[in-house]
């Protein structure tokens, strides 16, 4: 009878009351809406925000790791390089003093110099101030002209100092970066370069110069960075460093340490649970990857700390009525 009765009703009553009935329907009806779309935008803003600074903690990680590496090496090839600066003069002030030629005085001095293994297939070798290979290990290159390649025409130009390159040998797919450092003996117009492949100092990092820095940076309550290499071994990490994972599954039975380990680089969800909880929770991840030492830096968060204030915004855009009647949003 009442839903019978109720149109008639409507029907019947004054203007300004079917007015009042007609906007306050609609004017809830858009505070609905309007929350939905708000709580959305705010949701989106709130998600980039996170994906925002779990890349800018990645980032940083990543600087730090390079700018370690680059310093080790720099100082690694500048130790060499001076070394046997002194060397050729050793042998230059024998020559001074007439006990050896300066032909013999040269030769003992690059004799010294080809008995040297830097990294692992690195070297020393020579140019001169016109861009041509004095000095070198392999048969064939010693007085042919570099002067065309750019970081030869930087040696040419500073003949002091460290340099990074791309170089790909004969045989090679790809180039790969370089790094050297020269220094310079003007009696035989020596650019003394000592040169190797970057990903051949792994021995030289120590990660004790980092270690603590990645490990003070916190993302939300619980979450924080770490770096692991590519076979799933954990370098360094707030609990579990120094244990290996790659065989470690979620609850779905994915393997996502060996999906990090294949991207290098990215953003990946997974469930996690450390040893003192009780409880996996999801996760979210931001890699990425340094190749001189197979090395993946990551920064992660757990959800329902990132997204901790969505729960209060969905409550807050709710439509609610006082016990006036009279509509509120809070």
């Amino acid at each position: 009878m009442y839903a019978v009765e109720s149109p008639r009703f409507f029907r019947d009553l004054p203007v300004r009351y079917k007015l009042l009935v007609s906007y306050s329907a609609f004017f809830i009806l858009a505070l609905a809406i309007a929350g939905s779309v708000v709580y959305t935008l705010v949701r989106r803003t709130i998600e980039a925000d996170i994906e925002r600074e779990l890349n800018n903690s990645t980032a940083k990680i990543l600087d730090m790791v390079r700018t370690s590496i680059t310093v080790s090496i720099k100082n690694h090839l500048r130790a060499v390089a001076e070394k046997n600066r002194e060397i050729a003069e050793h042998f230059y002030s024998l020559h001074e003093q007439g006990l050896l030629s300066e032909e013999e005085a040269k030769r003992r001095a690059i004799e010294i110099f080809f008995s040297q293994r830097i990294g692992e297939t690195g070297y020393i070798y020579c140019g001169n101030s016109a861009g041509e290979a004095v000095v070198h290990p392999q048969k064939g290159v010693q007085g042919v002209d570099f002067s065309y390649f750019p970081f030869v025409r930087e040696q040419m130009s500073r003949k002091e100092g460290y340099i990074e390159y791309d170089w790909k040998n004969p045989g090679e797919v790809a180039a790969r970066p370089k790094a050297l450092y020269m220094t310079y003996f003007p009696s035989w117009d020596w650019i003394i370069s000592v040169s190797s492949y970057r990903e051949e100092f792994r021995t030289l990092i120590n990660t004790e110069d980092f270690r603590e820095s990645i490990l003070s940076l916190r993302l939300g309550r619980t979450g924080y960075c770490f770096v692991m290499d590519g076979k799933g071994n954990l370098v360094i990490h707030p609990k579990l460093e120094g244990q290996n994972y790659f065989e470690s599954s979620d609850a779905t039975g994915r393997n996502f340490i060996q999906e990090i380990c294949r991207q290098k680089s990215g953003k990946i969800f997974y469930s996690w649970k450390n040893q003192d909880e009780e409880v996996r929770r999801m996760k979210m991840v931001i890699f990425n990857y340094v190749p001189e030492l197979d090395w993946i830096v990551a920064s992660s968060g757990y959800l329902d700390e990132l997204y901790g204030l969505l729960p209060l915004l969905r409550k807050c855009t709710i439509n609610r009525h006082d016990v006036n009647g009279e509509g509120e949003v809070y």
